[in-house]
């Protein structure tokens, strides 16, 4: 009786224990499903003088078809996304809440692991409303349709901004063809837009290389006539030189940009950018700035 007693104390312990066992991996499975990361920069720029900003400083939480990335700007911290998505078919998928609008490559270029130059062509917007995207073939349509009818007010009551829905459409075609990988695509929108883009990367007699290329065909100069308006960036990165990549790049207001930039692990990047051309807000020219850039991604 005693021995069975002790049988039956002994198998029920390892119930127990093989239960918990279970809950335990259960849980930890369930925990990886969250992601999280971030990073930080510090830029110094020498130009009509010398400065030390720190430009973007934030973490995305990611996890099983939704993600919430965040900054941390003037001591406040801001939503930049906060969507969640559903995928209907292997090639469709819907997208709620506030995400970045389908207009051209520049969305991302914000966040320095995603930028190899420490300046941004132009700045992106971000809009609540729905998103969907299909892609077939190589061939991919993103729309989007949001915004709000109702006005935006100030403190005292002022419309300051009247409401309008709006819309947004991006079609791209990509093509994978001798170990180069381009895409090329067309962005309209409900602001009349018509933007072309191309990208391009792969590897050229042993030169990893990648180029983006953008050109507004409804850009207007201050008396309304059609002006041109594009900028073309591209990087080099030889494999003798052990993590340095070389930057070059051009836009249509005849302004120079180069440099050298230096991955120092898999975290950690160096930039240096020179820049030629530009002017100020009075038209005059601008002494040549030269930029550093240090940033940190985990």
């Amino acid at each position: 009786m005693k021995n069975s007693m002790k049988n039956l104390m002994v198998i029920t312990m390892l119930l127990c224990g093989i239960t918990f066992g279970q809950e335990e991996a259960t849980a930890s499975t369930e925990e990886s499903s969250t992601t999280i990361s971030g990073e930080f920069s510090t830029d110094i720029t020498f130009g009509d003088a010398v400065t030390f900003v720190s430009p973007y400083s934030g973490l995305t939480i990611s996890g099983d078809g939704w993600e919430l990335s965040t900054n941390l700007l003037d001591g406040m911290v801001n939503i930049e996304e906060a969507k969640y998505s559903w995928s209907l078919t292997d090639d469709v998928t819907l997208t709620f809440g506030s995400q970045a609008e389908p207009y051209g490559l520049a969305w991302g270029l914000h966040r320095p692991s995603n930028n190899s130059f420490v300046s941004s062509p132009r700045d992106h917007s971000v809009t609540d409303g729905l998103g969907v995207s299909v892609n077939k073939y190589g061939v991919g349509a993103d729309f989007f349709y949001g915004g709000s009818t109702e006005d935006v007010l100030d403190e005292e009551g002022v419309v300051t901004e009247e409401g309008s829905q709006y819309w947004a459409l991006r079609g791209s075609y990509g093509l994978s063809l001798f170990g180069v990988d381009s895409e090329i695509g067309l962005s309209l929108n409900s602001s009349e837009a018509q933007l072309i883009d191309v990208s391009s990367g792969g590897s050229v007699l042993g030169f990893p290389y990648d180029v983006s290329f953008e050109y507004d065909l409804a850009a207007e100069d201050e008396a309304g006539e059609t002006e041109a308006s594009y900028w073309f960036r591209g990087s080099v990165t030889p494999d003798f030189a052990k993590g340095a990549y070389l930057l070059f790049g051009y836009s249509s207001e005849e302004v120079l940009t180069y440099g050298v930039g230096y991955k120092c692990n898999d975290n950690m990047k160096v930039i240096t950018e020179f820049s030629s051309g530009e002017k100020d807000a009075d038209g005059n020219d601008v002494e040549n700035d030269f930029s550093i850039r240090a940033s940190y991604s985990f």
